[in-house]
């Protein structure tokens, strides 16, 4: 299975303006044999101005199941939230409706200890600018960002924790074709918050098999004057997710 398979496009459906647009990525992953949607906080902080769709069997459907988010205090915005996690807990009932597109990342994760440890590795996810929308009918497709990990210098830099952040280095203006070397011009990344963090084993930094990478983070911002994408390691979802158990995921099941 292809772990690229895992990523889902998120939408949000508002009243004023009366529209459908792309805003953000999920991940699609099954953990302790639960169905979770994992993703960035602001692209759920979008529940308040509407209902945030994916799509499924029924076509675009609101997203069912526990949220939970890390909360700022007032006078802090996202900007100044370095973790940036959110995620769904999914029912099982919608998590079935999603495997109609997608299939769920099972085993394909690893828990970095230090994203110093990371070589090469992939950003991927939905950009806006791919999302389409011909009648009633909606698409987009993948983008896919190969860069390298930061060194420490880079985290000390930018004020961030290489124990729970993660940083890829990647300008668009010097993008190159994996596949051949030759220059190439990537979508913009906006769309992309939410979508998945891939790390290559070595001597597959080049690869395009997409069975053999794993999620070590989601992305939540990119930085493009620096040439930075930033996110967050599994860990502090790991946490979350465990403290959300504790309070049975509102009686999700």
């Amino acid at each position: 299975m292809e772990v690229d398979s895992c990523l889902v496009p998120i939408f949000i459906e508002t009243e004023v303006p009366k529209q459908i647009k792309q805003i953000g990525t999920g991940v699609f992953l099954d953990f302790q044999s639960a169905p979770f949607l994992l993703t960035a906080a602001h692209v759920t902080d979008e529940l308040k101005n509407g209902n945030l769709l994916v799509p499924t069997v029924n076509g675009l459907s609101e997203i069912e199941g526990y949220h939970a988010h890390i909360d700022l205090p007032p006078e802090l915005s996202r900007n100044d939230d370095s973790v940036e996690m959110a995620y769904f807990r999914l029912t099982s009932d919608f998590a079935r409706s999603l495997c109609v597109h997608f299939y769920p990342l099972i085993g394909k994760t690893e828990l970095v200890p230090s994203s110093l440890e990371l070589g090469v590795v992939s950003v991927v996810g939905y950009p806006a600018s791919k999302g389409k929308r011909k009648a009633s009918k909606f698409t987009s497709e993948l983008a896919y960002y190969r860069g390298v990990a930061a060194d420490q210098e880079t985290y000390e830099q930018h004020e961030f924790h290489h124990d729970e952040n993660i940083i890829v280095q990647f300008h668009n203006k010097l993008a190159v074709n994996p596949e051949n070397g030759k220059s190439m011009n990537p979508p913009s990344p906006r769309g992309v918050s939410g979508g998945a963090i891939f790390a290559w084993p070595q001597g597959h930094e080049r690869s395009q098999d997409w069975s053999k990478p794993k999620l070590v983070g989601i992305l939540h911002s990119y930085k493009a004057k620096e040439g930075l994408f930033i996110g967050t390691t599994l860990l502090p979802y790991v946490a979350a997710i465990q403290l959300g158990g504790m309070k049975g995921f509102g009686g999700v099941t």
